[in-house]
């Protein structure tokens, strides 16, 4: 999807069908041919993104990536564990009603290890990573697994998301989603 100053994208289903669309062209390895240098230019004054995506600060969780998509077509909010704070909320809330954006979907992905050190319970970490894992832990409580307890930790993300009154009013999209390393496929929970 090509989004430009001309034509900001702001229906919420086109939105995620160009996300959808992307994440196939990733994982055929058929990139969609970029001009980083032009897509730079042409959002020197402006931004307007289709999507807002919270997901994890891991390395190897990129969404410009696994969604191919362009400079300016996402706002990208990451933190261990995809949580949702005061400053993701913020931010969100920023994007949706000053920017326009009409999506905002939360990617948990496999193996996360924040989610997987709040699985297990851990305790005794640096005071900052501690209050990262804490704030995880309620939303994998009664988790079977790794894998559940990263969709539980994206559903919770996900209420928290919908709870905002800001969010709320603008009508917006939230989904929360799922990125497995071991064949690229973003599955969207809908």
């Amino acid at each position: 999807m090509r989004n430009s100053q001309v034509t900001p994208v702001t229906d919420a289903k086109l939105a995620l069908q160009a996300l959808k669309d992307g994440n196939k062209r990733f994982v055929e390895g058929k990139p969609s041919p970029k001009d980083d240098n032009k897509d730079r230019v042409e959002t020197i004054n402006t931004q307007k993104p289709f999507a807002i995506v919270l997901t994890c600060a891991d390395s190897r969780c990129s969404p410009e990536i696994f969604f191919d998509t362009k400079i300016g077509d996402l706002f990208v909010l990451r933190n261990a564990g995809n949580f949702a704070t005061d400053v993701e909320l913020g931010s969100m809330e920023f994007a949706t009603a000053v920017l326009g954006a009409p999506l905002i979907v939360v990617v948990g992905h496999t193996n996360c290890g924040a989610v997987n050190t709040a699985f297990d319970g851990a305790t005794g970490l640096p005071e900052k990573l501690q209050c990262v894992i804490d704030g995880i832990k309620p939303g994998v409580k009664g988790s079977t697994n790794y894998e559940t307890a990263t969709e539980a930790n994206t559903n919770v993300v996900v209420d928290i998301i919908k709870a905002n009154p800001t969010i709320k009013g603008q009508g917006t999209l939230i989904l929360g989603a799922y990125y497995d390393f071991n064949t690229g496929v973003v599955s969207f929970f809908e």
